[in-house]
């Protein structure tokens, strides 16, 4: 980083009296952040300037990392640092990858118990089912039912 970059970017953060607003910070998209130097209500307000859009309807929420939105919104104190945001985006791209991969083995899973049903269905049944039935039995003459008599608990 040259000297002259590093003053510019020292210039951006500094906080003198006369600004309304002090730069906080970038993104990997370009867009930067800003905190105002006034307080209102006990909060400051935090604004986003992105980059190549000049108007409001041009912005979108998904074009705002997920730390800086959280940090635009007051859930998190400081901002976020590149190193985080870097980190969140490779956990983001190993679920993905990992999530496709879970897909394409559960298609392959599918295909191949599809073929499994397929085969099972043209083969020709051969064998007949042997059906194990077996009659009711009937009491004989000297059975009598035994009445139940509950047991009191002791305590």
């Amino acid at each position: 980083m040259s000297l002259l970059s590093r003053f510019i970017t020292a210039w951006k953060h500094a906080r003198f009296p006369w600004r309304t607003r002090v730069y906080v910070g970038s993104d990997h998209l370009g867009n930067d952040y800003y905190e105002s130097t006034r307080k209102n209500n006990g909060r400051t307000r935090r604004m986003v300037e992105m980059k190549g859009k000049k108007d409001v309807i041009d912005f979108f929420n998904n074009q705002i990392p997920v730390q800086w939105s959280s940090w635009l919104r007051h859930t998190r104190y400081d901002s976020p640092t590149i190193e985080e945001i870097v980190l969140a985006n490779k956990r983001r791209d190993l679920i993905i990858e990992r999530a496709k991969k879970l897909d394409q083995e559960y298609e392959e899973k599918k295909m191949r118990d599809n073929l499994k049903i397929q085969k099972e269905e043209s083969k020709p049944r051969t064998e007949e089912r042997e059906i194990h039935f077996r009659p009711p039995t009937i009491p004989s003459d000297d059975f009598e039912p035994e009445t139940w008599n509950p047991t009191s608990k002791t305590k």
